[in-house]
């Protein structure tokens, strides 16, 4: 992996950047994108076939081509759900830890039944084919939409078309047949087949293999069987067996352009643009910031073509991504953001849904669940795991100011006079000031400005910012100690919250930045597990209705020869429920399991 972080650092410093893209100069170059190993994503899902009002759920899996053991290049997946005529649905952004990442989508009433395609990628795996990209068949049915007669047919169009058939049934049964002797290093037994309503259900995993290890990553769904036929879902074992299918990493020549892998997070590349004819764009420092009560920054450094990246390693939350140039005169530049050139979806196929009558009742049973389940999510909710990073938020020399505790001044300029500690303001000439904050040691005098934030935003402009109006200000926090960000320093900071939350925006309208759009990654969730061993039996949640069908989703499951048992309950909804395992041990080694049980 050093290796590789040294190969790529000197792409970033010597390659010439298009939007997206760095092109190959050298045989040295070409040689080092080589060497590089490919990767390929397995999606494991709960279903692929939903209603309206239901989850999806996924655990991306992100693999080395060659060695099939958990990538450790990309940090950084995508997953699109893609209707027909090339109609995306979602796109999510997931961080991979050692490899792996998770998330969900919620599909809601006014999404259209048909058959739906879900992908998953990495930037890297763009320099293939994207006929390499992993596709599920995703089938959705919204029994709330009228005028979908081209859904109601009763004959048969073909292998395509999901219609009830005793062929396809028998298909189906075949291949969890098949799958099931395929099932790795991992024996599955069950606690019995037959179960009560709201009983308890043990799994005990098992070594099958002496010779190899059972310890792995895994992710589990437990979730009732449909009677309504759905597309296939292809387990973890065959998509290894199938992988010399896949077409081979493209041999790139000198001068071919090449999509670079997100070693340490989601990369953000772009250029510096000189509105002056004669502007120097090379060594210009450019400022990212997310604002929002959980902001990000950083700084990044334009080669000499004006280039630059940042790599955001962190959740982060939607809203506006602004970059500006650290200058005196920032307005005399303009910052491009990269756009990565858009998946081709004309060559997708997606499947036909056919649905008759046989199927009505399931359709109406089943919404009927889903809109109990949905009216008592409060008393069933998610958990986040994954808080999003505050900078700056455990520093113990950090002293607040909560400007109500205080007589209210009407600028800020007074209000630094009056009530900030260890912050001034410095007058440069007649017409400029500045705001200086000191450091921890008083005698040493330095010319590094500070770094000012409001909402999480950059600020420039001090003389403007000294005639703010304080009374619309919250809270002010002054940190006193040297920051650096990237290769720029900063003596202290002072970060503003206004009682807006977006103050900065009369501050930024003049300038010439790039003010995008943009949308968080997914965030790890801790999903709710349904018990009825409490010790109070008089629990009130024990009465509510539990019209569960999806009885278990965990997408991190850590199997090791210590942890072989995991237990789960049933719910109110009877009926054949199939268990399904997918991973990988740290041998490599690829499992799926599939099994039923039955509630009555």
């Amino acid at each position: 992996m050093r290796h590789l972080l040294c190969v790529l650092s000197i792409w970033l410093m010597t390659l010439v950047q298009g939007l997206g893209q760095v092109a190959l100069k050298t045989n040295e170059q070409v040689e080092g994108y080589r060497s590089i190993p490919q990767e390929r994503i397995f999606v494991h899902t709960n279903s692929s076939l939903l209603l309206t009002g239901e989850y999806l759920y996924y655990k991306v899996y992100c693999l080395e081509r060659e060695s099939g053991s958990l990538s450790k290049l990309s940090k950084m997946a995508y997953v699109e759900l893609v209707g027909p005529g090339g109609n995306p649905i979602f796109k999510h952004k997931i961080l991979l830890e050692k490899g792996m990442g998770y998330g969900d989508f919620f599909v809601p009433t006014d999404i259209r039944s048909g058959g739906y395609k879900l992908l998953a990628y990495t930037h890297w795996m763009r320099n293939q084919d994207q006929a390499d990209f992993h596709q599920n068949d995703i089938a959705i049915i919204n029994p709330y939409l009228v005028n979908q007669g081209l859904l109601q047919k009763t004959t048969s169009l073909g292998v395509d078309s999901l219609v009830m058939t005793e062929k396809l049934d028998n298909q189906k049964a075949s291949l969890i047949e098949a799958v099931s002797k395929k099932h790795g290093p991992v024996d599955l037994t069950i606690n019995g087949t037959e179960f009560k309503k709201r009983t308890k259900v043990s799994l005990l995993f098992k070594n099958s293999d002496n010779g190899k290890t059972m310890d792995g990553e895994y992710s589990i769904s437990i979730r009732k069987k449909s009677g309504i036929p759905a597309p296939m879902q292809t387990g973890i074992i065959d998509f290894f067996e199938k992988d010399h299918l896949f077409n081979v990493k493209s041999l790139a020549t000198i001068g071919d352009s090449i999509y670079l892998p997100e070693l340490r997070g989601e990369l953000f590349s772009g250029k510096v643009i000189a509105l002056q004819g004669n502007g120097t764009i090379s060594g210009l420092k450019v400022a990212l910031c997310i604002p929002g009560e959980d902001y990000f920054f950083d700084v990044a450094e334009t080669d000499e073509w004006g280039n630059f990246h940042l790599n955001l390693d962190r959740y982060y939350p939607e809203g506006k991504a602004i970059l500006q140039v650290l200058s005196a005169k920032p307005e005399e530049y303009k910052v491009k953001l990269r756009d990565y050139e858009p998946l081709d979806y004309s060559k997708l196929h997606f499947k036909d849904i056919k649905i008759d009558s046989t199927m009505r009742k399931e359709i109406l049973q089943r919404s009927i669940h889903n809109q109990i389940e949905n009216s008592y999510f409060q008393f069933r909710p998610d958990s986040v795991l994954s808080s999003l990073f505050k900078q700056f938020s455990d520093n113990k020399e950090k002293e607040v100011y909560l400007l109500d505790d205080y007589t209210r001044f009407k600028t800020l300029r007074e209000t630094i006079v009056e009530i900030i500690n260890d912050v001034s303001s410095k007058r440069l000439d007649k017409d400029n000031e500045t705001i200086r904050i000191k450091g921890f040691d008083y005698a040493q005098v330095t010319d590094l400005p500070p770094l000012i934030l409001m909402d999480g935003c950059l600020l420039q402009d001090n003389n403007a910012l000294l005639d703010f109006d304080a009374r619309n200000i919250e809270s002010i926090a002054v940190l006193r100690h040297k920051l650096v960000f990237g290769l720029e320093m900063f003596q202290g900071a002072m970060v503003i919250k206004t009682k807006t939350g977006d103050g900065y925006g009369q501050f930024i309208k003049d300038l010439v930045i790039l003010d995008q759009e943009i949308f968080e990654s997914q965030l790890n969730k801790k999903y709710f597990v349904q018990r009825y061993d409490s010790k109070n039996p008089t629990d009130s949640k024990s009465r509510l209705p539990d019209d569960r069908l999806q009885l278990l989703w965990v997408p991190s499951f850590n199997l090791t020869d210590e942890r072989d048992q995991l237990d789960f309950f049933t719910s109110d909804v009877s009926g054949e429920f199939e268990i399904h395992l997918e991973g990988v041990t740290h041998e490599n080694e690829p499992v799926s399991i599939r099994k039923s049980i039955y509630v009555d």
